[in-house]
């Protein structure tokens, strides 16, 4: 039987001349000592499946899906506050007031402004149906109406504004004022967190992301080490397109559902580990490129290894491509096998090996 892929001639002549050797070395005489070939010692690598899938490991911190400072819209001074940092809250939770008397006497004045300016208009609209006010002199009153109305409407309003109520369910991230201050309109109170969801904000450099830019993600995990000690599934929301001139890097962004049974506290430290598909990956084997031998014409081998006889054989290989120190090999090798992968120039056909171990 002949070695796959390498051409029949190829062995006949060292075969012949093998045989005339053995027959001049025969005679009459026995050989007084018996040879025992001493084997070659050779390093071995297994082949392996090329790997069509690809994991990075990116340090990551776990982030709200977005934070608020809210303010006041009106001017005046706190006198109640329930913003206990650290807390979570639901949509609607009473944060602060202020004092309210100001803003309904505001209320109380405007009323009775605007009830006034009702009930002159109701005269002047009598006294003009009977020709007895002038069309000036209504359209004054009706003006006034309208005046006092919005005047009634804003001063409402303006108590209303006194009142600060979460706009979400949320984490009090910050308490950024005390209790009866004086504050104006637009100063920052406290500092709210989106924790509706748990996202992980993670870095990742421009070569990273140009290559996967059209790969498919398959799956990422968050491990969050320390105290928690877990593993969740997460997966992908959105990218920055623009890098961060310092650092060269974009942020990338991860998500999930909230833990029942655990607070993912915004500013933790986590490591996501993110699988993609390659899909300009060539499917096969992958070879160490030393373990090539080149036979021209584009045709290759390798010296594979036999472990029943512990012997070498040569076997021809079909190249896809070759990625760096390693070859894409679509024909000739099965996963598991293993071929010499330093020396090659030294093997030949049938050669007894010894695997070399490091000590």
């Amino acid at each position: 039987m002949h070695p796959v892929g390498i051409p029949v001639k190829f062995f006949q002549l060292p075969f012949v001349m093998l045989s005339m050797v053995l027959v001049a070395c025969s005679g009459d005489e026995a050989p007084t000592a018996t040879h025992v070939a001493t084997p070659k010692v050779v390093q071995l690598s297994p082949v392996t499946l090329a790997n069509e899938q690809q994991s990075y490991q990116f340090p990551a911190t776990v982030k709200p899906v977005k934070t608020v400072k809210l303010n006041f819209e009106v001017s005046g001074r706190l006198n109640f506050t329930d913003m206990i940092q650290g807390t979570t809250i639901k949509k609607g939770h009473l944060l602060a007031t202020m004092d309210s008397a100001p803003f309904e006497r505001r209320v109380r004045e405007n009323f009775a402004r605007h009830k006034q300016a009702r009930l002159e208009l109701d005269r002047l609209l009598s006294l003009y149906d009977k020709k007895l006010a002038a069309k000036r002199d209504l359209d004054n009153a009706e003006t006034q109406f309208e005046i006092t109305l919005v005047d009634l409407e804003n001063s409402r309003q303006d108590l209303s504004d006194s009142k600060l109520e979460a706009p979400f369910d949320a984490l009090i991230s910050e308490r950024l004022l005390e209790n009866d201050s004086y504050i104006s309109a637009g100063t920052a109170v406290v500092t709210l967190q989106d924790v509706s969801k748990v996202r992980f904000e993670l870095n990742v450099s421009e070569r990273i992301l140009s290559a996967n830019i059209s790969n498919e993600i398959i799956s990422a995990q968050a491990f969050i080490n320390g105290a928690i000690n877990k593993t969740f599934d997460i997966h992908y929301i959105e990218h920055t397109t623009e890098p961060d001139p310092v650092t060269q890097t974009y942020k990338v962004l991860f998500e999930m559902d909230p833990p029942e049974d655990i607070r993912l506290t915004p500013g933790l430290r986590a490591y996501v580990e993110v699988n993609v598909q390659n899909k300009h990956h060539e499917a096969g084997i992958v070879v160490p490129l030393n373990a090539i031998v080149p036979l021209g014409e584009q045709r290759f081998s390798v010296w594979k290894y036999q472990p029943e006889s512990k012997t070498v054989t040569a076997a021809a290989i079909d190249v896809a491509t070759i990625s760096g120190n390693f070859a894409i090999v679509r024909a000739g090798l099965e996963e598991g096998d293993e071929v010499v992968s330093a020396g090659v120039s030294q093997m030949n056909e049938g050669l007894l090996v010894q695997r070399y171990v490091a000590e």
